[in-house]
């Protein structure tokens, strides 16, 4: 198999002074075992996670498993080679070398005393040490732009027999706002759902009830009981009349302010909920939120629209 070859380049140096040196660390958030297929993004990145979980079912991923596939099919890649204490870089796709602005090939990370290289090394240590693939968000230090990368960090041996010695990793940007905001709709502690209002012909006015159903994040399908296999409800009016049967919860108050609608609700169990139903921009927005008890006692009149809150953030207000 053969790698591209090492290139000379001028020193790589962070675009901040207060990443330079060895003890320097950038702030990277790591996830391993199961909550990686729950936080990886980019499309790319899952399908290489995917490639890679396929063929640890049976044995050790080995570099020929990944390496043929990784350039046409699952974008940005760095693969790195660990001879000793040393990693050294010894391949980066051209669409990498293009994003990040640096050839690193050829280039051992020990050289590169600034804070992202000296965190990746040690996930590079650690996939290695545990075998185990590991994801993770960073700034990168060679960037004034503050852009947000994504990566997942597979470690592979040249045959099923021996230990891993390669880290290949795939690489995506998250600086575009409506990736960033994705993966707030999809973790988001708040259930949210988004709706298309239906025109009323006869007096020209938009129906919330028959609004239809585009989207529920994670915590909407959570809160309502909901497998994705067995979505069923299309419209509000539906979800509204779900809330009461099957679900069993019973509306307690409803309180308005501006364009927002909020229902209280308790289930059997005695569990308090907040729906919360607001048309922004021609979009009907609905957050479901869990409340304790103490919510529900309080004097101060609570606040209705969460659901407004998030449409600020994308834009919509």
């Amino acid at each position: 198999m053969q790698f591209e070859s090492a290139v000379d380049h001028p020193p790589i140096k962070p675009v901040r002074s207060i990443d330079t040196g060895t003890a320097s660390r950038a702030a990277i958030q790591t996830w391993t075992g199961k909550a990686i297929a729950e936080q990886i993004h980019g499309k790319p990145l899952g399908e290489a996670y995917r490639h890679w979980l396929y063929h640890r079912a049976t044995r050790q991923p080995c570099l020929r498993d990944m390496y043929s596939k990784s350039f046409s099919a699952y974008g940005d890649t760095l693969l790195n080679l660990k001879l000793g204490d040393e990693h050294v870089v010894i391949s980066q796709s051209d669409s990498y070398i293009r994003d990040v602005g640096q050839d690193l090939r050829g280039t051992r990370l020990r050289e590169l005393k600034f804070a992202t290289a000296n965190s990746l090394r040690e996930i590079y240590d650690q996939s290695l040490a545990t075998r185990q693939p590991i994801y993770a968000r960073y700034i990168s230090s060679l960037s004034d732009q503050n852009v947000y990368w994504e990566t997942v960090v597979l470690p592979l041996a040249i045959d099923e027999r021996s230990a891993p010695i390669f880290t290949l990793s795939f690489v995506a940007m998250l600086s575009e706002k409506i990736d960033v905001l994705q993966i707030l709709y999809d973790r988001s502690p708040i259930g949210i759902v988004a709706a298309v209002p239906v025109m009323n012909g006869q007096h020209g006015q938009h129906k919330i009830e028959d609004a239809r159903i585009l989207t529920l994040n994670t915590k909407a399908r959570g809160l309502l009981r909901l497998e994705p296999s067995r979505f069923q409800i299309h419209t509000v009016g539906e979800l509204i009349r779900y809330l009461g049967e099957p679900l069993g919860w019973t509306a307690t108050k409803t309180l308005r302010e501006g364009h927002a609608t909020r229902i209280d609700y308790h289930d059997p169990d005695g569990n308090l909920f907040a729906v919360t139903i607001e048309l922004v921009n021609q979009i009907v927005l609905i957050s479901l939120a869990e409340q304790s008890r103490l919510d529900e006692e309080a004097e101060q009149p609570p606040e209705v629209n969460i659901a407004g809150r998030f449409a600020r953030m994308i834009g919509l207000h």
